[in-house]
């Protein structure tokens, strides 16, 4: 597991790699310097907040282990975004049997009996 400190170092390396540096590092950041208007009352909801559920949901999607099955938008114009992934990685026979699995029954009844 990762302590807070290990989650802030790395929340910074993606921010930087993303070219966001710092100015949205809630420990560095001025209220003023969010929101040019001067208008503070805003200015906390415009900071980037995110937690360890955020960073590894963008490490997922960046790192190709998650990918967006489907995104439901309903009359209320609520967003419901459905992710799919798996952390196991496909083995040989994984991707050979996904190749069986698409070949019409009687190539592979051939195959299988040819072999024999």
């Amino acid at each position: 597991m990762l302590s807070n400190n290990d989650l802030n170092i790395l929340k910074e390396q993606i921010m930087a790699q993303l070219g966001q540096e710092t100015p949205f590092s809630t420990k560095n950041a001025k209220k003023t310097d969010i929101c040019n208007n001067g208008n503070n009352k805003n200015a906390n909801n415009m900071l980037l907040n995110l937690t360890p559920q955020k960073i590894l949901v963008i490490a997922g999607l960046l790192g190709g282990a998650l990918e967006v099955k489907y995104v439901l938008v309903d009359r209320d114009q609520i967003i419901n975004v459905l992710l799919d992934g798996s952390l196991k990685r496909k083995t040989k026979l994984d991707k050979m049997l996904d190749e069986i699995g698409a070949m019409p029954f009687d190539d592979v009844l051939r195959a299988v009996l040819g072999r024999v």
